[in-house]
Order: C-alpha cells, then sequence, then structure tokens
C-alpha cells in the first residue's frame, strides 16, 4: 500500500473547522452553554464592565480569565484528543502496511505449498504406477524359469519336427506301395 500524504490543512479551512466545531458545540445541548459561549458571555461582560467603569470591573475581569483558561485548557484537550487520533491513524496505517505485507507472504507460502503438493500428487502417482508394474510382472515366470520352459518347447518341437519327417517318409512309403498296389491290380484287370 503505498504511503498516505500528509494532511494540509489550510488556514482557511482551519477556520471553516473552527466554526463547525463552535456549531455543533453550541447546538448539541440547547441551555447549556459551552466554554467558547460561555468566553464570548464574559467577553462581552468584561467589555459592559469596562463601558460602564467602576467595581465590577475587578470580577468581570477575573471571570474572563478564569473562563478564557477553562477555554483553553478545553482546546488543550482537544488538541491532545487530536494528536492522539493522528498518533493512532499512523498506527493504523504501519498495520495496515505490515497485514499487507504478511498477506502477500502468506500468498506466496501457500503458492509454494501448492506447487510441493502438486509435485507430492505427481510423485505418489508414478510410485502407484510404479508399484503396479511390479506387481503385474511377480505375475510372470522369473527370467530363468521362462529361459527353461523356452528350452523344452524347443526341445518339444524339435522331437515333434524329427517325428513329422518320420512320418512324411512312411507316408511315402505307403504312397509308393499303394501305386505299387494300383499298377499290379491295373495290370491285373487288363490280362
Amino acid at each position: 500500500m503505498p504511503p498516505k500524504e500528509q494532511l494540509v490543512i489550510t488556514a482557511e479551512e482551519e477556520a471553516i473547522i473552527k466554526q463547525k466545531i463552535i456549531e455543533q458545540t453550541a447546538t448539541l445541548q440547547p441551555g447549556k452553554d459551552y466554554p467558547l459561549r460561555k468566553l464570548v458571555k464574559t467577553f462581552f461582560a468584561l467589555n459592559d464592565a469596562i463601558d460602564a467603569g467602576g467595581e465590577g470591573l475587578d470580577a468581570a475581569q477575573e471571570a474572563f480569565l478564569t473562563e478564557l483558561d477553562t477555554y483553553e485548557f478545553s482546546m488543550g484537550r482537544y488538541s491532545t484528543v487530536v494528536a492522539a487520533n493522528r498518533t493512532q491513524m499512523e498506527s493504523y496505517d504501519d498495520e495496515e502496511e505490515a497485514l499487507a505485507a504478511k498477506t502477500r507472504e502468506l500468498k506466496s507460502q501457500d503458492a509454494e505449498l501448492k506447487g510441493k503438493l502438486h509435485e507430492t500428487v505427481r510423485e505418489r502417482a508414478f510410485r502407484t504406477a510404479r508399484d503396479e508394474a511390479v506387481r503385474a510382472c511377480g505375475e510372470y515366470p522369473s527370467r530363468a524359469e521362462s529361459a527353461s520352459i523356452a528350452e523344452g518347447l524347443k526341445k518339444a518341437i524339435a522331437e515333434e519336427t524329427a517325428h513329422l519327417g518320420e512320418l512324411d517318409v512312411a507316408i511315402e512309403r505307403k504312397k509308393r506301395c499303394y501305386a505299387l498296389l494300383l499298377k499290379v491290380i491295373d495290370d491285373a484287370s487288363r490280362a
């Protein structure tokens, strides 16, 4: 989050703010005099006492100074509250920046963990497929057994081939005998 610009209040804005505060404090509770209103009343009473002269001047002056001190105290308290609020807002801004940084950090950790999870899922699928292949290979006989079975089959094929050769020779002999028999029968029937 970009840093916030320092709040700059012009003299005109300050006057408007003070006027609004005066209006708000003057109308919050009708019938109750607020510090500024009391100060104004005692100021006008002091002016009236100065114009009139005489014995009420010291009392009016003392009342005005008391109200002025009360007003200064109220404004000091107001300034303290404003400064505290400003400090608290700066603290909130710092906390907001810290939270934004923490959020970015957590999002990057989340993305990293998602990548690791994806990699783990792929690795687990590979292991499962490998274990399945090992299990399937375990169902077949070993290489030595397969070689001995193949040797046995080759011997059986050789034996059957030899037997087939013997049968071919026997068939040839039988064909010759049959041909000879047919020739003898043919000669006998002609004679």
